[in-house]
């Protein structure tokens, strides 16, 4: 019997799967989990705030929320987005000291929400990327190929992303 509960569980994690927002930023396929996702908008306005990290573009009202605005590809020290029809702003939930907050990145195009297996994430490999390795969390297998699956939690640093730029 204890076999059978053992079968059982090893075919359940065969089966484990989380859903996954993917995007494309700079024609490349990436990936978040959805669950941090909590909207998806319409590139708006975003106006400037002085003094801040050059990947911060700045803020945007968001359903009455004041929602700071990050630049993937400056984030990544791969230039800046260009702003198109199809740019959109992916509202994501973080914490700070305990408090929800949100923070919004900027995407070239959303591209859909899909289930990714647990079996099919693989660690990031240590060369190869144009990306930094601490953005991204692992590697996931989707439609025969890979592709990052981002660490948010790192990228949208509060601590980093707040220190004042020097001029």
């Amino acid at each position: 019997m204890a076999m059978e509960n053992s079968d059982e569980l090893e075919g359940q994690a065969a089966t484990d799967k989380s859903q996954y927002l993917l995007f494309i930023l700079d024609k490349t396929l990436y990936a978040v989990e959805a669950l941090h996702a909590k909207e998806i908008v319409e590139y708006t306005q975003v106006t400037k705030v002085p003094k801040m990290d050059p990947c911060v573009k700045g803020v945007t009202n968001i359903r009455g929320d004041i929602v700071p605005v990050i630049d993937l590809l400056e984030r990544f020290d791969m230039g800046s987005t260009a702003i198109g029809t199809k740019t959109s702003i992916i509202v994501m939930k973080s914490m700070l000291k305990g408090v929800e907050i949100q923070m919004g990145v900027l995407i070239d195009e959303v591209y859909e929400v899909d289930d990714i297996k647990t079996v099919d994430l693989k660690d990031t490999p240590p060369f190869g990327s144009r990306v930094d390795k601490s953005f991204i969390k692992n590697m996931g297998h989707y439609n025969k190929d890979y592709i990052p699956i981002l660490d948010m939690k790192t990228i949208l640093d509060i601590d980093v992303l707040s220190k004042e730029v020097r001029t």
